[in-house]
């Protein structure tokens, strides 16, 4: 019966009208932190595409595809960010510096006459191969395309020579580019 008193449901309503008001500033502030976010990743990637560990460090292969990495995890979860502009445009300009450098890998292999049939993607090249699997919707590059597909072959025949962890990376991006 007392729950019934109008000054009970006031409370009620006022407490209810505090919780929402509270998510509104909760999404007000997260939105604030996001664009923080977004300019502090710009402002980490270099004009090529590629990242850095540090402001004023050099480019780095490996933060680079661990930062895009993230990305599509977070995409993967938060299916609403996939139209971010600001961060597909971060996205798309990493996947230049990434493409040229699996071709130069490739081009590598080739200009020491390597035997290319024995070949094993080294750990970078598997975690390209891994982050390239979260954005199917990015066309590889036109001159990277040949060493993608190189790479993906040999991932496809080498992967259980790998270690766990890269067993397990692999078998993620064969299986989301159905090749497994």
């Amino acid at each position: 019966l007392l729950e019934e008193t109008p000054w009970v449901l006031a409370t009620k309503s006022e407490a209810q009208q505090k919780q929402n008001l509270a998510l509104l500033f909760d999404a007000v502030q997260m939105s604030k932190e996001l664009k923080s976010s977004l300019e502090k990743l710009k402002n980490m990637q270099k004009e090529n595409g590629a990242f850095v560990w540090f402001n004023g460090g050099p480019e780095d292969r490996y933060m680079t595809q661990y930062i895009i990495t993230g990305i599509g995890h977070l995409q993967r979860l938060y299916k609403e960010e996939k139209s971010n502009a600001e961060l597909n445009g971060i996205v798309k300009k990493a996947f230049l510096y990434l493409d040229r450098k699996i071709k130069e890998d490739y081009d590598a292999l080739v200009r020491l006459k390597a035997d290319l049939k024995k070949q094993q993607p080294s750990y970078l090249q598997v975690q390209y191969l891994y982050l390239r699997s979260f954005f199917t919707d990015q066309k590889v590059s036109g001159i990277a395309q040949k060493a993608h597909d190189y790479y993906r072959r040999q991932a496809q025949l080498h992967w259980t020579a790998q270690n766990k962890y890269m067993q397990g990376m692999t078998a993620l991006a064969l299986h989301r580019s159905a090749d497994l």
